[in-house]
Order: C-alpha cells, then sequence, then structure tokens
C-alpha cells in the first residue's frame, strides 16, 4: 500500500512590528527616562491618520505592559516630517489615548531649517513636548526663540567626548556652543548613543542628562 504524506501546513508568517521602542537612561543615576517609538513600514502609510494613531497605541500598551513609567518619545522619520500637520499628530496621540505628559515628538533640526518652525509651534501651542534631533553642523540659530520651543536636545556624540563641553571657556566648536547653550537655557541634553559606563561619566561631566544606545538598551532586556 502506498501511503501518501500530508502536505506540510504552511506556517502563516507573522505580520512585521509595525514599530520598535528603544530607551533613553538617565546618565547620572541609570535610571529609566524615556522610551522611543519608531515606526516601521512604509512610510507613506505610517503616518496617515489611523495608522499613527495604531502605533502610537500599541506602542503605549506595550510600554505599559513591560512596567515602564517613563514618558515616550514619538522619532518622525526625517523623509515625512515636512509633509506633516501638528493637527494630525496631535489628534493622532489623543485617539491613541496619550496625554500631554506621556509622549513628546521628535523632529530634526535639517527638515526645520528647509521647512520653518510652524511644525514645532504648531505642537508647542497644542501642550505636547517636542524635542530637537539636532544636526551635526549646527545649522538652526539657537536663539531664545528656539529655546522656547524645544524641551530637549538630542545629538550624536564623539566617541571620545570632551568632558569640558558645557564649559564657559571649554570646546568652542558648534557642538560645544550648542551644548553650552542648551544648559543656559534649561533644556535637557541627550546623547543620542552611549556605548559603554565609562562613556556616560564622561558625557555626564560634559553636561548631558540622557543617552540612548546600547548602555540604555540593555536596561530593557
Amino acid at each position: 500500500m502506498n501511503v501518501i504524506p500530508f502536505r506540510p501546513r504552511s506556517q502563516p508568517q507573522a505580520e512585521p512590528l509595525a514599530f520598535a521602542i528603544g530607551a533613553r537612561v538617565d546618565l547620572r543615576i541609570g535610571a529609566l527616562a524615556a522610551g522611543v517609538v519608531r515606526p516601521r513600514g512604509e512610510l507613506e502609510d505610517l503616518y496617515s491618520f489611523s495608522n499613527l494613531a495604531r502605533t502610537l497605541r500599541g506602542a503605549r500598551m506595550a510600554w505599559r505592559e513591560r512596567g515602564a513609567q517613563a514618558p515616550l518619545v514619538l522619532a518622525i522619520a526625517s523623509e515625512v516630517q515636512n509633509t506633516l500637520e501638528a493637527d494630525l499628530l496631535s489628534e493622532a496621540a489623543f485617539e491613541a489615548g496619550c496625554t500631554r505628559h506621556m509622549i513628546g515628538f521628535e523632529l530634526n533640526e535639517r527638515e526645520i531649517v528647509n521647512a520653518g518652525p510652524a511644525l514645532p509651534e504648531g505642537l508647542r501651542a497644542r501642550g505636547w513636548n517636542v524635542l530637537l534631533r539636532g544636526d551635526p553642523q549646527c545649522p538652526l540659530p539657537f536663539g531664545a526663540r528656539v529655546r522656547a520651543l524645544y524641551n530637549e536636545i538630542v545629538v550624536d556624540v564623539p566617541d571620545t567626548p570632551d568632558p569640558f563641553l558645557a564649559l564657559e571657556n571649554g570646546d568652542r566648536t558648534p557642538l560645544g556652543r550648542r551644548i553650552l547653550a542648551a544648559r543656559e537655557a534649561g533644556m535637557l541634553i541627550t546623547a543620542e548613543s552611549v556605548r559603554s559606563a565609562a562613556q556616560a561619566r564622561i558625557l555626564a561631566i560634559a553636561g548631558f542628562d540622557r543617552g540612548g544606545g546600547p548602555l540604555a538598551e540593555a536596561g530593557l532586556r
């Protein structure tokens, strides 16, 4: 008798994650300071009202399931930033059940220079926290108007940062001047990626408040 085996059932492929959540920690005490939501997928679809609201709701629930109490930050993709309006972002956040203390919006500096400050001004007018994702060339004049718009600045840092960045007579590079101006304005200063506890200590001395990257992600595992 011939035995004809059943064909194995094809396993349904899991849908790709709609978002990833990173972490940022307080560089002085090591506590979790914020979660960073980065949507994944086709950009033209991700930032529609319904999809963005679902992403933010899912991120909020996933963050809560981890037991995290720190606020979330939505990192807006630079490719679509200038196509978005403050009303859409604000209403999507409300639709997702987010409060103004629960989530902020991180905007790319270069795109603000290209398109003007309408988006950050609109978000601030609606009561949201706005973070500035700094450009390495520091093109945005860091005057009183900019300082009033942003709660926090996020910058890339060198592998071996100068611990005297935040001193009046210290580093006079564009980054050094910006860190000093941000500290004088009372803004939080965040390093995009911190690799080790040793680097975190140097950055804290240099005037940084928070850091992301491998050091922060280790705390989420």
